[in-house]
């Protein structure tokens, strides 16, 4: 038996998001866990859109929100807010942004993941 520990505050990689927030990820085994602290106007459309060149995350994310309030906005139409203390499952096809004026701080098990269409839906 093991545990094994790392810190998200000693990040082994980190995105910057040209002013608005950082994001820092740590790995154990298959496991990444990136925590971002997303400051008040980071929006996809700003921030993550030209790296990335979509209109709409491609990526899966297991995520929770540990402070502030973010908005993700779908490609259907739908918008979904989460707050502290949520935890959302997000498919592909998504842009979020920060809502109101606190920093928005989030851990995210992010990309894909072959049991996260197991656990959607699924309200306990």
């Amino acid at each position: 038996m093991a545990v094994h520990v790392k810190s998200l505050d000693a990040p082994e990689a980190t995105e910057e998001y040209d002013g608005d927030g950082v994001a820092e990820a740590v790995q154990i085994g298959d496991s990444v866990v990136w925590r971002s602290r997303l400051r008040p106007g980071w929006s996809w459309e700003r921030n993550a859109k030209p790296r990335v060149g979509a209109d709409f995350c491609p990526a899966w994310h297991r995520e929770y929100v540990v402070a502030g309030r973010i908005l993700y906005r779908l490609e259907d139409g739908s918008s979904v807010e989460g707050k502290a203390g949520d935890y959302l499952v997000i498919e592909p096809g998504h842009a979020a942004e920060v809502l109101g004026d606190e920093e928005c701080v989030l851990l995210d098990w992010y990309g894909a993941d072959p049991d996260v269409e197991a656990h959607a839906g699924h309200d306990h």
